[in-house]
């Protein structure tokens, strides 16, 4: 393919991202072989989980065989990739991240806490975009921060019933040229003002699942490996900023280059919106990305086992309890 409608495109750059992909399940399987579709050589998957007999018919890197067996999902999704392009430098890590909200207090489950932090980070540093595709909002709370901290292109993929977000994490607070690039970036936490906690706890197993129309994963996740491929093709890659209006948006040379997109089946509608960041952030505040930086697992620990250890260090505590206490004032004056 000679790309004689865009002479201009940087391929090399692409071939040569090493993306992580945090997530082996249906949207991990299906950016997986869109990154290879574009020619990307080098992808490591994170997960912790084995594949059940429902999972070969959603998640396209698996098949009936692989049910029941010892393999993990990231070292078969790892195989697969290799034997559809045998050029491939894929790997698979199993590993269980440290979420916000599961409380971490026997000997073993520190060390193990510990052990997956400091491959996390690892990993991190190592590549060059992150996928964030797993099921929950804790789990992709670690790896959103690590990303900031290393300055890492980092996407966002997020299932409803029949809708879904696609979006980019904006530039770390002190590494963004607002001059430049406008208003800086949010990232997926920006949009709540409370911290991820465990969304598992009194759920039952089905429940435990994204309910979704089948299409709207392979839908998410083409979005997802083009809004890359569009970055890299930016003069700035991760410093790339957006605006609230897309034909004011900054451009690559496939064409512009939004914030985030999301989609609803049930009306057949695609929109690009633009979030800026919110400064008491749970992830990309300053904050929270120089607790991490200082503290390191320390500070993850006191995320796990302190339900509102977030809220509190970043402000939103404060901020909720004002608001409350104004609402009350407002009451008091009224009657």
């Amino acid at each position: 393919m000679k790309w004689r409608l865009i002479p201009d495109i940087d391929l090399d750059t692409v071939k040569n991202c090493k993306c992580l992909l945090i997530g082996a399940g249906s949207l991990g399987c299906q950016v997986g072989r869109n990154l290879l579709a574009w020619g990307v050589r080098n992808i490591t998957y994170v997960d912790n989980g084995k594949i059940s007999y429902s999972n070969p018919v959603r998640q396209s890197l698996f098949v009936f065989e692989d049910c029941g067996t010892d393999k993990t999902k990231a070292a078969i999704a790892a195989e697969r990739i290799k034997a559809i392009f045998p050029s491939a430098n894929a790997k698979g890590e199993n590993m269980k991240i440290p979420m916000p909200g599961h409380a971490v207090e026997t000997e073993e489950g520190i060390e193990e806490a510990k052990s997956s932090y400091e491959k996390l980070e690892e990993l991190i540093k190592e590549h060059d975009a992150v996928f964030l595709l797993t099921d929950t909002r804790e789990s992709r709370w670690l790896a959103a921060v690590l990303s900031q901290i290393y300055d890492k292109i980092c996407i966002t993929a997020a299932l409803g019933f029949d809708t879904y977000v696609v979006l980019r994490h904006g530039q770390r607070y002190d590494l963004h040229d607002p001059i430049k690039h406008g208003e800086r970036l949010g990232c997926y936490f920006c949009g709540d003002v409370v911290a991820p906690t465990n969304s598992l706890k009194d759920r039952t197993l089905d429940q435990q699942c994204t309910v979704s129309r089948p299409a709207l994963c392979t839908i998410a996740s083409a979005i997802c490996v083009e809004l890359l491929v569009s970055i890299l093709n930016t003069p700035d890659k991760q410093a790339t900023g957006a605006a609230d209006v897309l034909d004011k948006c900054e451009r690559s040379t496939l064409g512009v280059v939004p914030q985030q997109i999301r989609g609803d089946l049930s009306n057949w509608s695609t929109t690009c919106f633009f979030g800026q960041n919110f400064k008491e952030c749970v992830a990309c505040s300053e904050k929270v990305v120089e607790s991490l930086k200082k503290d390191k697992f320390e500070f993850v620990m006191q995320v796990l086992n302190k339900s509102n250890y977030l809220e509190d260090i970043t402000g939103i505590s404060k901020m909720m309890k004002e608001i409350d206490e104004g609402i009350v004032d407002i009451i008091a004056l009224d009657e």
